[in-house]
């Protein structure tokens, strides 16, 4: 009887220090993970907001220069601390008959250990037709 009742406690000791190591690495990978991605998240937002606030503004957007918009943009970046260059150097804009399309366009890319980064690739454009659809990138239409 004795020996039935120790095997029983034997079993229910719970992890061992093997086990604990794993679960640690794995915890921290995904932290490590989070603590890199988070940020270049976060930032993407900021240029999504920016390019709300240009449809938002007092002024319409169509009748902004090209310069008048990426200053306005410039500004709200380094107002919300901004810091990678993919937001600030891929502001591209086409002005077609009456419509305006601002796209943001970039790949941001970051360490995560050794010799692997992570690519990140965002897609920003705000139509002037449809400006409540911003920061969607535009389909084709089939």
């Amino acid at each position: 009887m004795r020996a039935n009742h120790y095997k029983t406690i034997k079993g229910q000791r719970g992890l061992g220090m093997l086990q604990w190591a794993l679960v640690i690495a794995v915890a921290g990978f995904f932290l490590l993970f989070a603590f890199k991605v988070i940020p270049l998240y976060a930032e993407n937002r900021y240029v999504e907001s920016a390019l709300r606030s240009l449809e938002n503004g007092g002024e319409k957007v169509e009748n902004m220069t090209d310069a008048e918009i990426k200053k306005k943009l410039g500004n709200f970046y380094m107002i919300n601390n901004v810091r990678s260059e993919g937001p600030t150097k891929n502001i591209k804009i086409d002005r077609r008959s009456e419509d305006l399309l601002i796209t943001v366009d970039y790949e941001t890319r970051v360490p995560l250990f050794y010799n692997i980064d992570l690519v990140l690739s965002f897609q920003n454009h705000l139509d002037s037709s449809r400006p409540g659809q911003c920061c969607k990138p535009v389909t084709a239409i089939k």
